[in-house]
């Protein structure tokens, strides 16, 4: 008998309550639409295995549209990294850099603190969800792999990582407790060495600075002169330096409005914080004045600060604390 908790999707016959229940299965990662070709149908299904640090399983999705916000990402404060093999199927994704197709054999890379949307036909997928913190020195890269696509077959470490995660999810139901940790932090290490290099990862120490700077940067959102001259200063860096180690994310400033726009979507959001004053929120995130916020905030989000709270009630991180998937994703992000 399996110790792995295991969570499943089997629809049900009625088509309108299947497709329901399928939306309401992935809310916790992605809000679907159907399209012209959308059929919840026998064939659709969804297996995923908690290996304590790591969830792995696979998925026979039917053709839809999937979008992350910007909005749901914050709010829901995930700092998790999902990869998926495709099978079989294709998709389009768009991120705010452009837009890659997947075919099969294709690995796609999700930050889930990024927005993302997405065209599918029927797709079977292999995946594999992680903290950030668990990719060790990836960390740094992550950012700048968001929608990106690489093929299974690219090299040796690739291809093993592809046929160890399959393997895996094969056989994550007979797999005793015992063996969930060394299993996990193998598929972490071969995720690791099978994502692609991102600019400037070859050299160890810059990534190392990388980490050390974006850690930096979100324990002091709070400090209104927190920018470039500060972290130049810190780290001992020139601004062509610093700013080579942003150039993925638009910019160290954008990085860093995008960072205390989140921590005030968390703010805001929290469930048992009552109505917090904006104006308070805007200072404990380093904004020097309400309105220069409100306006960012607005930008960032499509809606006022003010209006933010009301959005507890329909976000499933915070209002489905019965699902399974939910409540493994804020496992993992403790």
């Amino acid at each position: 008998m399996s110790d792995t908790p295991f969570a499943q999707f089997v629809p049900c016959d009625d088509p309108v309550a299947a497709w329901k229940a399928w939306t309401e299965h992935l809310a916790p990662i992605f809000d679907a639409r159907p399209v012209a070709d959308t059929h919840v149908g026998a064939s659709i299904g969804m297996r995923s295995y908690n290996l304590g640090t790591v969830l792995v399983g696979e998925v026979s999705a039917p053709a839809q549209s999937l979008e992350r916000s910007a909005r749901k990402a914050a709010a829901q404060g995930l700092d998790h990294v999902l990869v998926q093999y495709y099978r079989g199927g294709t998709s389009v994704v768009r991120t705010e850099r452009g837009e890659a197709e997947v075919r099969p054999s294709d690995f796609v890379v999700y930050d889930l603190a990024q927005p993302i949307s997405m065209t599918a036909s029927a797709v079977t997928a292999t995946n594999i969800l992680l903290p950030r913190a668990v990719l060790g020195e990836r960390i740094a890269s992550i950012d700048g792999l968001h929608g990106c696509v690489f093929n299974g077959g690219r090299d040796a470490a690739t291809r093993i990582f592809s046929a160890y995660l399959q393997d895996v999810v094969a056989h994550s139901e007979q797999l005793a407790a015992s063996y969930h940790p060394g299993i996990a932090e193998a598929a972490a290490k071969l995720c690791c060495a099978a994502l692609p290099a991102a600019a400037g990862d070859a050299v160890m120490a810059e990534r190392r600075v990388s980490i050390e700077i974006r850690a930096f940067i979100q324990t002091h959102l709070g400090a209104p002169d927190l920018g470039p001259d500060m972290i130049c200063e810190r780290f001992g860096l020139s601004r062509a330096t610093l700013y080579r180690q942003f150039a993925a994310d638009d910019g160290v400033q954008n990085h860093i409005r995008n960072r205390r726009l989140a921590r005030a979507m968390t703010l805001l959001t929290r469930p048992g914080n009552g109505r917090p004053r904006v104006s308070s929120i805007a200072y404990a995130v380093g904004f020097t004045d309400e309105k220069t916020f409100s306006r960012a905030f607005k930008r960032r989000f499509g809606f006022l600060p003010r209006d933010a709270a009301t959005d507890r009630a329909v976000l499933p991180m915070h209002s489905d604390p019965g699902s399974m998937l939910g409540a493994w994703l804020r496992q993992l992000a403790a």
